[in-house]
């Protein structure tokens, strides 16, 4: 019997909306949505002073960004751009994490290979030795089709991580216009002057770094599990069909929070570059002012 692991790039579509196509990582997109927006507004609805599993997990999440957010950024702008940050983090984490879930990438239908998708697409194939009318049987069933599956990672999808890309890339020209003017966000990238083509040209390669980081590592997950799943079943020796996968399981689970962290920071990186030296004079004032009224308190009390 042939084990195939059919290897997609684009996402394949499911159905139609008028004009707009729905894929797999669209309807799981919006799964992993709306189980994180039910997730938090329920432990918001449910909030005790003395949290219980769920709400101390999720308050737990929210605290480590805040703490990681204040510590780059600063409290007045870190707090600015928590949502932003914290929004990134939990639904690239969850979406991640959605790829590794029983059925996803596993249920679908059957469709020909060549309706499916026109991109090239590769079929990784293992065997085994057994013989006879069964194995026959299974092995043409679905011969010249591929499974097209219901569920798909989002971050899968090369067209989900450039659209958060994009959102980081508009997101840090307007915090660096907003704290420097149009003028000022130009003269500050050309400081100087023989720079700013350099600048420019690593603005904008910020969203192909984003985007293909986070795509490339997801996708190749999926693939990696689909390649290990399939040599598990064909090995069939004692607990290995078992124990083999569930070690990359462990694995993808540990790389998926990594990434989830990195795109989050590096976005949160390059929003306190794009305002530096307005928080910074912020803060700085701020600490001026806390340091004034320490003098003015101690000299009080040494006049009393």
């Amino acid at each position: 019997m042939n084990l195939d692991v059919h290897v997609e790039i684009a996402a394949e579509t499911l159905f139609h909306i008028g004009p707009i196509p729905v894929t797999n990582s669209m309807l799981t997109m919006w799964i992993v949505m709306a189980a994180i927006i039910l997730a938090f507004w329920a432990a918001a609805r449910r909030a005790k002073d003395v949290p219980g599993r769920f709400q101390g997990v999720i308050e737990m999440i929210v605290g480590a960004i805040l703490g990681l957010v204040e510590g780059t950024a600063g409290r007045r702008f870190g707090r600015k751009v928590l949502p932003l940050i914290l929004g990134l983090f939990v639904f690239i984490l969850f979406a991640n994490l959605s790829g590794l879930l029983p059925g996803v990438g596993t249920i679908g239908k059957w469709e020909d290979e060549a309706v499916v998708s026109s991109e090239p697409t590769t079929t990784i194939t293992t065997s085994d030795t057994r013989t006879g009318e069964a194995a026959a049987a299974e092995a043409t069933k679905h011969e010249g089709q591929v499974l097209v599956p219901f569920y798909r990672a989002p971050n899968a999808d090369l067209n989900m991580t450039l659209a958060m890309a994009l959102i980081a890339f508009t997101a840090v020209q307007i915090v660096g216009i907003r704290a420097h003017g149009v003028g000022g966000r130009i003269k500050h990238m050309a400081d100087p002057p023989f720079l700013f083509p350099i600048e420019v040209i690593g603005e904008f390669s910020r969203i192909i770094s984003l985007s293909a980081r986070l795509f490339g590592n997801v996708f190749a997950g999926e693939v990696l599990l689909g390649v290990m799943f399939a040599l598990g079943a064909a090995i069939k020796i004692a607990v290995l069909p078992v124990l083999f996968p569930v070690i990359f399981l462990f694995l993808e689970v540990l790389f998926g929070s990594i990434q989830a962290l990195v795109f989050a920071l590096l976005t949160l990186i390059y929003l306190t570059l794009a305002a530096a030296s307005s928080h910074g004079h912020d803060d700085e004032h701020a600490h001026d002012d806390a340091k004034a009224q320490g003098v003015v308190a101690a000299q009080g009390s040494v006049g009393d």
